[in-house]
């Protein structure tokens, strides 16, 4: 993969160089049908007075050289159309705006009837065409929206989506839905989750110069994944640049918990840790690795305690220096090459980040409301390095497309977590608390797909694609040590059992490995024909893929090989570290030995096959009604392979109908319909019934065998009006039933585990208003975009056959987004205000006595962006100040099993967890280089 995207950068470089300069510029542009939205293939665009001419392509796209600072009229024509005039067309050498037009049939009365427009004005309907005709329950950003906007990376661009917000600053949240409920695509293939134990995708590691258009489907069709029931996210990227780029961008970041302030460093310090990847130094030793698992505890003890001292004494940590500025780095590249009717074109972009981040935690937790069990502060320390690269190859001949496109995300960072406290013992005794977390992690994620697009004949268009996709979270050498005071004094010492019971955090080390891979291939092919006099498609298309996951973990904790344990006393002046705890000569004094920790090791492999198959119709069955309906067939086979173990295996083939009825009341006002079924599986981590602890939360995570597929029934009524391009209110209620959802469960004593409810629904109204101001007198308005949507959610559950009327786990009762966007047409000052929050969320569901439900707080979140361009547009400076109110993410017991109040109250209820990131400002310049 590393040497794929050096070739590809190095030869699309030398591509670069080789195009050259020209005095003229590439205007590009669209053509579609004003009714569908549809492309027109093989229409021709020429300039007024001249015989030459070109021809959209299989997208319906257009590309056509003129000499800059001259005047130009487009005629474009197509058979069974009324041809278009655009005036006016003066192209400069810097942004030239995309022409998209919208074409009407003709008829015997129009025949020679010859319409003249403006780019703006032509542009501006086209757009407004597609928006209104969509046949989907859909909310859209378009490629103007963002060549407009000051985002830079795809979760940026989501935010303006109606329904949609972003948590973490890459996770998106549809509907208030967990992220379990959504579908990710990139262009038509699914992307694989960068979340290695849930099914999540980080979108700020697609660059917004990459994306052509976004798209949010909330109500499922035939030919959309049948996986999701909160919203498919679609992300288009460019395939042909409209001018050559050559833009580099650099980004210096502020964190006011992290930047000039104390840092530590843990160890050991990996020799390609800045360019994220692990050495050797964190390699097992091979004495142990021959010999892991169940069979260590046999070997004779003088081999054991010498193969124990062949483990690094890295538990140690040290004061690093001052934390300077975060840094990225990005360049973007591209450029369309025209050969007569064939072009080629490509984009590419590769990135770095450098940088720390410090987070400020409080973990608790309660026996009842009136008696804690223990009271944690712990402050965690990240180094972070990222690599990233995009690469998008095109060809276009005649009526057909072929692509091939690439995306590559290493993301490594390492963790120093230093926790202190008060524990509460029996009887009331409470000790001093004291603790160190060090880990490195490395999570990973590629994808390449071959794709082409072929319009066979004025009826016929077909598309597929091939893909192989891979991602990866390598932990190798987690270690975990903890100290304690005795009720008597005030002294600190390390406990330790014996070699058959071993304890993973009072001294313990892990070493995890997770790769999966992931083969696809699609095919589609759709059909228009006549009918009625009106204009109908038939589509039918086929999905499969294959994932092939290996998951390697083990283990250890330190012991001693005296049956009555050990208790080693620290001594030291200042802080309690772990500097000579584990050296070899303590090792042999202390007679101590790694033991594995069955319940925390696995060694499994999962594989998942998916065979899909569907039928569309859209019908056109008057002026004013439009039915899109049709069904998906998905047969789905899983199965987990646990040596010792029996096999995990689940199998369903699903039928899943949906309709979409359409009723255009008038030309700016749509009523939508909709039904569908879909459906929502289990993760292979959610299956795989091993332990993992999760030092930075302080919980243990197992799963749950006997976890079955959840199948979901979706209803949606929405009003929406357009009263211009880029604008719309809308208004909708829509329901959801759950059959046998999956939610994950607090199981007590700090255990968490998923498990099936029995069933629940979900009911709620969402609007949204996106609106130009221009309409308030002066030059400002004209410029500026109000935009704001909110959805409420109400529901229930029913679990071990007791209804609670509370909402799903990870669902919140309502979202709000809302904002205000600022930019002119040469996009030389741009800025936007956002805000959004997010109701309590049932974090973890209780499911015994013993276990409480845990929620998690709302959080206001304010985001502030402004761009300048300066020196001739060439020059960008952008200041973003993300989560300016910084408030705490929160988590809290509510002792109440089915509370009527979800939100949080200090008189009954208890705060657990609390963190909090602190604000983050950037400064970014970015260079247009030019050609």
């Amino acid at each position: 993969m590393k040497s794929f995207i050096l070739t590809s950068f190095l030869a699309c470089f030398f591509c670069e160089i080789s195009f050259g300069q020209s005095k003229t510029v590439k205007i590009t542009g669209r053509v579609n049908d004003l009714v569908t939205g549809s492309a027109l293939v093989g229409a021709t665009v020429l300039i007024e007075g001249s015989k030459g001419g070109v021809k959209t392509d299989v997208d319906g796209n257009f590309f056509i050289s003129l000499e800059i600072g001259k005047s130009y009229n487009l005629v474009i024509s197509n058979i069974s159309y009324q041809s278009k005039i655009i005036d006016g067309i003066k192209p400069v050498d810097s942004d030239n705006p995309p022409i998209n037009v919208s074409m009407d049939h003709s008829s015997a009365t129009l025949e020679n009837v010859v319409i003249r427009s403006n780019s703006r004005r032509e542009s501006t309907a086209s757009l407004y065409s597609i928006q209104k005709n969509s046949y989907s329950i859909s909310d859209a950003i378009s490629a103007e929206a963002i060549r407009k906007s000051p985002d830079r990376n795809t979760s940026e661009v989501l935010r303006r989506v109606s329904g949609a917000s972003i948590q973490d600053n890459k996770f998106v949240i549809i509907r208030g839905l967990n992220e379990r409920y959504n579908s990710s695509l990139l262009n038509n293939t699914i992307l694989p989750s960068t979340e290695s134990d849930k099914k999540a995708f980080a979108f700020d590691i697609i660059p917004s110069a990459m994306i052509d258009n976004v798209t949010i489907y909330k109500s499922p069709t035939p030919d959309l994944p049948g996986d999701f029931a909160g919203g498919a996210v679609k992300i288009m990227t460019k395939d042909y640049p409209s001018k050559g780029i050559s833009d580099l961008s650099v980004s210096f970041g502020y964190n006011t918990l992290t930047t000039f302030k104390n840092f530590y460093r843990g160890t050991p310090a990996g020799d390609f840790d800045a360019l994220g990847y692990f050495g050797k130094s964190r390699q097992m030793p091979g004495g142990y690795y021959n010999n892991r698992g169940a069979g260590f505890i046999n070997l004779a003890d003088p081999v054991k305690l010498e193969i124990t001292k062949q483990f690094p004494n890295d538990y140690a940590y040290a004061q690093a220096g001052s934390s300077l500025p975060n840094v990225s780095i990005t360049y973007t590249g591209g450029n369309t090459k025209l050969i007569k009717d064939k072009k080629f074109g490509y984009i590419y972009t590769v990135g770095y980040t450098v940088g720390r981040r410090v987070i400020e935690r409080e973990r608790n937790d309660y026996q009842s409301f009136t008696i804690p069990t223990y009271n944690y502060g712990t402050d965690n320390y990240d180094q972070r390095s990222v690599v990233s690269a995009m690469l998008n190859l095109t060809y276009s001949y005649g009526r057909n497309k072929i692509s091939w496109k690439n995306l590559f995300n290493n993301d490594f960072y390492k963790t120093v977590a230093l926790r202190s406290g008060l524990n509460v013992a029996n009887a009331g005794e409470s000790f001093n608390y004291k603790s160190e977390g060090n880990e490195a992690t490395g999570n990973g994620v590629g994808s390449s797909v071959i794709e082409g697009l072929h319009n066979l004949n004025r009826n016929w268009t077909v598309d597929w694609s091939g893909s192989f996709g891979t991602t990866y979270k390598w932990q190798p050498d987690q270690t975990i040590v903890s100290f304690h005071t005795d009720p008597n004094s005030s002294a600190y010492y390390l406990s330790l059992s014996n070699q058959n019971s071993p304890d993973i955090q009072n001294a313990g080390r892990v070493y995890s490995y997770l790769t999966e891979f992931i083969y696809g291939a699609n095919v589609n092919a759709t059909k228009t024909f006549n009918w009625n006099g009106r204009q109908q498609k038939l589509k039918i298309g086929s999905a499969n893929y294959y994932r092939d996951r290996d998951v390697e973990v083990d283990a250890m904790g330190y012991a001693s090989l005296r049956s009555t344990g050990a208790t080693i006393r620290i001594y030291e002046t200042k802080d309690i570290n772990a500097n000579t705890i584990f050296a070899p000569q303590s090792v042999q004094d202390n007679q101590l030995v790694v033991a594995n920790i069955g319940t925390l090791s696995t060694n499994y492999t999962g594989t998942a096959l998916l065979n899909a198959g569907y039928v569309m119709m859209d019908n056109n069955i008057s002026d004013k009604l439009r039915l899109t309906w049709g069904a998906r067939i998905e047969n789905y086979t899983q199965k987990i392979v646990t040596p010792g173990n029996p096999n995990i295996e689940l199998s369903n083939l699903d039928v899943l109908p949906s309709f979409i009825l359409t009723y255009a009341a008038n030309k700016k006002t749509n009523l939508r319909l909709a039904a569908s079924q879909s459906v929502n599986r289990p993760e292979f981590r959610e299956l795989a019934t091993y332990r993992i602890y999760d030092y930075e939360n302080n919980f243990y995570v197992i799963g749950n065998r006997s976890l079955v597929r959840s199948k979901n029934t979706n209803a949606d009524l929405r009003w929406e009006f357009f009263p211009a391009s880029g604008e719309i209110i809308s208004a909708s209620v829509f329901y959801k039933y759950f059959e046998k959802p999956i939610e994950q469960t607090n199981l007590a004593n700090d255990v968490l585990s998923f498990a099936n409810a029995d069933k629940s629904d979900v009911y709620g109204a969402e609007i949204e208003v996106r609106k130009n101001l221009g309409f308030i007198k002066g030059e400002f308005f004209n410029n500026l975009t109000f935009y704001a949507n909110a959805a409420y959610m109400k529901g229930s559950v029913q679990f071990n056959g007791v209804n609670y009327n509370n909402p799903m786990q990870g669902q919140s009762p309502y979202l709000v987004n809302g904002g205000l966007g600022y930019s002119v047409d040469n996009n030389s000052l741009s800025f936007n205000v956002l805000y959004n929050i997010i109701g309590p969320r049932l974090k973890f569901r209780a499911v015994n006595d013993a276990g409480r439900n845990i929620y998690e707080a709302p959080r206001n979140v304010l985001d502030f962006q402004v761009s300048k361009k300066l020196a001739n547009s060439r020059l960008e400076i952008r200041l973003t100040v993300s989560d300016i109110l910084a408030q705490p993410y929160t988590w809290y017991y509510k002792f109440q099993k089915d509370p009527t109040n979800t939100s949080y109250d200090p008189s009954q209820d208890k705060i657990i967890n609390s963190y909090k990131y602190g604000t983050s400002v950037s400064l970014s310049f970015g260079w247009a280089l030019g050609k």
